[in-house]
């Protein structure tokens, strides 16, 4: 599901810093992750979806994808790590999805 996790960081609007050094990094990733989560269930509920479990959340993401339904969260992503208001200490390889021009 790393796929989904790439997608749901366009859903948080005021970034995120993960520090793998932090004696909180487990539950700072917990909680960025529900957060994540719950606003990206805001967005399927306003554009008429109602999957909520693993594949089909992945289906129902890469159409909104190709639907251009993404593509202001895409822009807006794009500028949070532009201005280092993201810092994710994952690969390289398994976040750069979004921040490719």
């Amino acid at each position: 599901y790393k796929q989904i996790v790439n997608y749901m960081k366009l859903f948080l609007p005021n970034g995120f810093k993960l520090d793998p050094s932090s004696p909180t990094y487990c539950d700072h990733v917990l909680e960025v992750g529900q957060q994540s989560e719950e606003n990206m269930f805001k967005f399927f509920v306003a554009h008429g979806a109602t999957r909520k479990s693993g594949s089909s959340v992945l289906k129902q993401l890469r159409k909104y994808y190709h639907e251009g339904k993404l593509d202001a969260l895409i822009t807006a992503f794009r500028a949070r790590v532009a201005i280092e208001t993201i810092l994710d200490p994952a690969p390289c390889k398994t976040q750069d999805l979004f921040v490719r021009t």
